[in-house]
């Protein structure tokens, strides 16, 4: 038995060990595709399970069915299925919270919607959209309708929900980036952290790269969303991490500029520290205030 299995393994040649071939550029794109096929058919299973999820809460009249665990649940599923791993560091501050967060690519809102139980924030026209509508009303997105006067309607919701000790999810960029950096906050929607008296929880995304180098996570500029989820499909696997800064306590003296700024320097700090200036955001603020004065 011993002489088989050395034949068996043995090259032949005195000396030698058999070898597998290296892989050629024919077996890697093979595997690639032949992973892309997987996990799109387990995507596809997996919305059209979270479409029958999604119609079963907003038919359950009773409310016996928790739509936040089931969600975070369907989000969590999504990440595995997609290949991205996520790390959280921190703890976010107890009770009722305005989270505010970097916005990177619409991954942010699966990886936040899987590492917390909160609501977010939604431009108005999602809930007309075929899937992301009906989901996003399984959990109780709140919407906002774009233009002057827009956030008025949304702010009388947020109001009583974050007093009642809920948390709602907003990027105050307003756009998207590359990772590399923050963009400046809109304040519009801090008022209502101001108006409930409750804290802002800034958190900062990052994510990393692919283990061939391929900075895959940012969704800007021209990106269309099956495209991009197309590229992820392909990818050998993705990292992300959710990092809990220091939460921002309203003070008498704040405003809704302050607060967005105070916010918006935590962030930073973590996502791009090489790019905060010596003075931060909120200083430039008072600063600009007092000459103005």
């Amino acid at each position: 038995m011993r002489k088989v299995l050395a034949a068996f393994f043995d090259s032949g040649l005195p000396g030698r060990r058999f070898a597998m071939p290296a892989p050629t550029p024919v077996d890697s794109a093979l595997r690639t595709n032949m992973l892309f096929l997987l996990r799109s058919l387990r995507l596809l299973v997996h919305i059209a399970l979270g479409m029958t999820l999604a119609t079963l809460i907003n038919l359950d009249f009773t409310r016996r069915i928790d739509a936040d665990d089931w969600a975070r649940r369907w989000l969590k599923r999504l990440m595995r299925i997609l290949g991205i791993r996520f790390r959280i560091h921190g703890s976010p501050v107890e009770g009722g919270q305005l989270i505010v967060c970097n916005h990177v690519s619409w991954l942010d809102i699966p990886l936040v919607g899987a590492a917390l139980c909160s609501r977010f924030v939604a431009k108005s026209e999602i809930q007309h959209w075929p899937v992301a509508g009906w989901l996003a009303k399984c959990i109780g997105t709140f919407y906002i309708r774009r233009g002057p006067g827009g956030s008025r309607p949304l702010l009388e919701k947020l109001r009583p929900h974050l007093r009642a000790g809920g948390s709602v999810v907003i990027f105050p960029e307003g756009t998207t980036t590359d990772g590399k950096e923050v963009l400046g906050f809109h304040a519009r929607l801090f008022q209502g952290a101001l108006d409930a008296g409750c804290p802002v929880q800034p958190v900062a995304l990052r994510y990393g790269t692919t283990p061939d180098g391929r900075d895959l996570a940012p969704f800007i500029g021209d990106d269309d969303l099956v495209s991009h989820i197309v590229r992820l499909l392909k990818a050998p696997g993705l990292t992300a991490e959710l990092h809990y800064c220091t939460p921002v306590f309203p003070q008498e003296q704040d405003d809704r500029q302050s607060l967005a700024l105070r916010a918006e320097d935590s962030i930073r700090r973590l996502v791009s520290p090489e790019r905060l200036s010596r003075q931060p955001a909120l200083l430039r603020h008072q600063q600009q205030a007092r000459a103005a004065a």
